[in-house]
């Protein structure tokens, strides 16, 4: 996997890296690998493809569930 290596990073951008990356609970270089695809478009490229994929499976499941189902399951929960 290639490797690059920041120089010059002002100390604000650096903070705030940081911060998401903690935010996040990723690495700093897992943060900016995340920010960099995100900027690029490659993130929505997998959301998309990952909810096309739920979309399908839901297709193919028989039942409904209602939302009154839901509340009385909730509601069973309670008692």
């Amino acid at each position: 996997m290639p490797t690059i290596t920041l120089k010059g990073i002002p100390s604000l951008l650096h903070l705030e890296l940081k911060k998401r990356a903690e935010i996040n609970k990723r690495s700093l270089n897992n943060e900016i690998l995340v920010c960099l695809e995100s900027f690029l478009g490659l993130r929505n490229i997998e959301k998309t493809s990952h909810l096309e994929e739920i979309r399908e499976f839901r297709r193919t499941i028989r039942s409904r569930i209602s939302n009154e189902l839901i509340n009385d399951l909730k509601a069973e929960g309670r008692k």
